[in-house]
């Protein structure tokens, strides 16, 4: 099968969309399918228009990227490589460029799925400008890739429902395909005290992972260690993740608990799953619907038996069952995230309870990849 992957940036940027693209797109390589990437040129200027890694076909086609990534618009479209293609599967329907590659894709002759991603998930973002115009757009982009996707494809329940109850998509048309999580990241051994000794670290941690941005609720977060060390002083809180921690730095000054933070910044994966299993538990303290569409952190907490602190906003409710597989708590509100805190570095068998709890819904990027290639050849084949 000849299979196109589109999102409007690919590796080598940074980001859980563009890591779990990449790594769809190679297991589905593995079991011996063509398998292509389409992606813009200016979400990575420093690398080649072509390029072939791990057996994925990577084309960066020239584009126009407006202030936000979505609003990326493909100037080029390199049709020849559009044609003869059995399946486009396109990434969110929320990016300009993916719309725009699929639909012409769809004049081509291509079958088409898309992953309907952050639905109608403007209205509660901290940007005036994003919640004044951000339904309309969101609104117009749905309707947009419903009218060309052969299959809709979901990574949230969240999503199914309001694509089932507002758009009237029926049930049968809908596939929930979740993202996976790496093989190793369920086997490998504890790198506890390799992180450790990294970093010279002995106190208790409690640990965040992802992109140091505002929507990811870090000063919420920040906010918050005053509450948990009035109880309990012998504790580091770690934050992995991609961005400028100069902000961040800042608010942990003003508040007096510099001395309680450390800012990673981007770490290698076996440094990352060191962190994981050093923490007490995983704190996503995301303030908005937009930004958590299906967590990969939270899945990669419970590969490794860990609990998860999170936010109640996007699809982190449909996935976290509060005191059943994580504790969940209200967004904005860093003295309901300390108490949520302090109960599991007070309670470690509560916690490792709720972090093996979590691991039983766990799927490998080789089972989506492969149960993808099934969904195809029944919805696009046939």
């Amino acid at each position: 099968m000849r299979i196109f992957h589109i999102h409007h940036s690919y590796y080598p940027v940074v980001g859980g969309m563009e890591r779990v693209i990449k790594r769809i797109a190679e297991e589905q390589a593995k079991l011996g399918h063509e398998v292509h990437v389409i992606t813009s040129y200016s979400s990575a200027k420093d690398s080649p228009v072509e390029e072939e890694l791990n057996n994925v076909y990577i084309h960066r086609v020239k584009g126009l990227k407006l202030h936000y990534p979505d609003l990326t618009i493909p100037t080029d479209f390199n049709e020849d490589l559009l044609r003869e293609v059995d399946v486009v599967h396109a990434h969110s329907q929320n990016s300009l460029f993916n719309i725009s590659i699929a639909k012409r894709a769809k004049i081509l002759g291509a079958k088409v799925a898309i992953h309907f991603m952050a639905v109608d998930a403007f209205r509660d973002h901290p940007s005036i400008l994003i919640r004044v115009f951000g339904p309309t757009y969101g609104k117009w982009t749905v309707k947009e890739a419903l009218k060309i996707a052969d299959l809709k494809l979901v990574k949230s329940f969240r999503d199914m429902m309001i694509l089932r109850n507002k758009f009237k998509v029926k049930a049968n048309d809908l596939h929930y395909v979740p993202d996976g999580i790496d093989e190793e990241q369920l086997t490998m051994p504890t790198l506890e005290s390799e992180f450790r000794k990294k970093y010279n670290l002995n106190e208790d941690i409690v640990l965040f992972i992802g992109r140091l941005h505002p929507l990811k609720g870090i000063e919420v977060l920040l906010k918050a260690i005053p509450y948990v060390i009035k109880e309990k002083r012998d504790i580091k809180f770690v934050f992995i993740g991609p961005g400028n921690p100069k902000r961040y730095i800042g608010a942990a000054n003003k508040l007096g608990i510099s001395d309680r933070v450390l800012f990673l910044g981007f770490v290698d994966e076996s440094t990352k799953i060191g962190a994981i299993d050093s923490s007490a538990c995983l704190v996503l303290p995301s303030i908005c619907d937009y930004v958590e569409v299906y967590s990969l952190v939270i899945s990669e907490a419970w590969a490794r038996g860990k609990p998860v602190v999170a936010s109640n906003v996007g699809e982190i409710p449909y996935r976290v069952k509060h005191m059943v597989n994580g504790i969940l708590v209200p967004p904005k509100d860093p003295k309901a995230l300390a108490e949520a805190i302090l109960k599991l570095l007070e309670d470690r068998t509560l916690g490792a309870k709720i972090g093996l709890e979590g691991k039983k819904e766990l799927k490998t990027y080789s089972e989506v990849a492969f149960a993808l290639i099934n969904i195809y050849k029944g919805g696009l084949m046939s």
